[in-house]
């Protein structure tokens, strides 16, 4: 009993993590932030942080690579097709539409708040994706909500030195925020615009403004910073609208698309061929019946189409036409194009001064558990990275 108890201690420690310490972790994501952006910044956090602590070359988000899927993986360790959030809105054949819903309910899989809520760790979110809500009764310490894209990053640098200065009892260990990083002006200008730079600066100060107020209050000995994004972004300039060529072969279906990934529910299955046929004839799609699925798409139950669409940049899919078009978007598949790649940085207790190859989106959660002991289901697709 004692040479396990031994062995115990040492695994823990030789993470930098022991019972004694009570060590807190904040984790961010700063939306759109591709994998290149802090490069076009200088003296603000990204810098410090890559002269201090790690930063990996890039990111490889989860496919379909957009908001939802993206953070709820990086809260769950596993792929969109298993925690259920195939995109920021989609059908399900028997609950119905899901359209940026809040209802926590929608996840499949238990996000990290829950589970260290389960495991007796206080945790707090600031707009990150599912965490508005109670999950299958469990519920979080603090949660801020419903959201609102008018909140600024100072606010919730506010809200997160608030929840650090809180006496030990009531302090959150686990504090996980989302930012607005760069899409919103990446979507409307493209995401090599001046704009964009201008915004990556800011967020970039911002980061610092954090770092060194933690800094000011001695908290680095116990504090690990994690800076994520959840995409990257490319250029785009063609619109393939999939409802008008299911209309020209009066075919009628429900359509659930993001933009590089799209789902078509049949209200006849004896329109299949025809539907197949129809969609096939655009050369910039790649269209699957159910049982010709690839593997990196994967099935899920009730959330799959009859069929399955994909396209790749320039395109995207739509169902209408826009008259504003966006100029940058995301969503495809981050194997076939490294502009969906997003940003890992972190800095503080248990992080070693070093730069480290590629990860994957879905080692964030396995990451975060590791740094506070949290037991992990098996169902976890991703591996815990070694930051010391």
């Amino acid at each position: 009993m004692r040479l396990f108890l031994l062995f115990t201690a040492l695994s823990l420690s030789s993470f930098g993590w022991s019972e004694d310490n009570e060590n807190t972790l904040i984790i961010l994501s700063l939306d759109g932030f591709r994998y290149d952006y802090p490069n076009q910044s200088v003296d603000g956090g990204f810098s410090k942080i890559a002269k201090e602590g790690l930063r990996a070359d890039y990111l490889t988000p989860v496919y379909q690579s957009s908001t939802y899927p993206a953070h709820v993986s990086m809260a769950t360790g596993v792929s969109p097709i298993k925690h259920g959030i195939l995109h920021n809105g989609f059908f399900d054949r028997k609950k119905g539409s899901f359209s940026y819903d809040p209802d926590a309910n929608w996840i499949e899989v238990a996000p990290l708040w829950i589970l260290a809520e389960q495991q007796g760790i206080k945790a707090a979110t600031y707009f990150w994706v599912g965490s508005e809500t109670d999950w299958n009764g469990t519920s979080i310490s603090y949660s801020k909500a419903p959201f609102n894209g008018r909140v600024t990053e100072k606010e919730k640098i506010s809200q997160i030195l608030s929840w650090m200065d809180m006496p030990e009892g009531q302090r959150p260990r686990l504090i996980m925020s989302w930012w607005h990083g760069a899409d919103s002006i990446a979507h409307e200008l493209g995401p090599n615009h001046k704009s964009v730079k201008n915004q990556i600066n800011k967020q970039d100060k911002l980061l610092l403004s954090l770092i060194n107020q933690i800094e000011e209050r001695k908290l680095w000995s116990k504090t690990t910073l994690i800076v994520v994004s959840d995409h990257g972004m490319s250029e785009i300039t063609n619109l393939i609208n999939i409802k008008e060529i299911l209309k020209s072969e009066s075919i009628n279906a429900r359509l659930s698309l993001g933009p590089a990934i799209g789902h078509i529910f049949l209200e006849e299955e004896e329109e299949m061929p025809q539907a197949l046929m129809a969609l096939r004839a655009n050369k910039e799609l790649q269209v699957y019946s159910r049982d010709e699925i690839p593997p990196e798409i994967g099935v899920h139950e009730s959330r799959t189409g009859d069929i399955v669409l994909t396209t790749s940049v320039p395109n995207m899919l739509v169902s209408r036409n826009n008259k504003t078009p966006p100029k940058g978007m995301h969503g495809y598949n981050p194997s076939l194009n490294k502009e969906m790649n997003g940003i890992f940085y972190a800095y503080g207790f248990g992080v070693a001064n070093k730069s480290i190859d590629g990860i994957h989106q879905l080692d964030l959660a396995p990451t975060a558990a590791k740094l506070l002991g949290i037991k992990m289901p098996d169902i976890i697709e991703g591996r815990a990275i070694q930051l010391d």
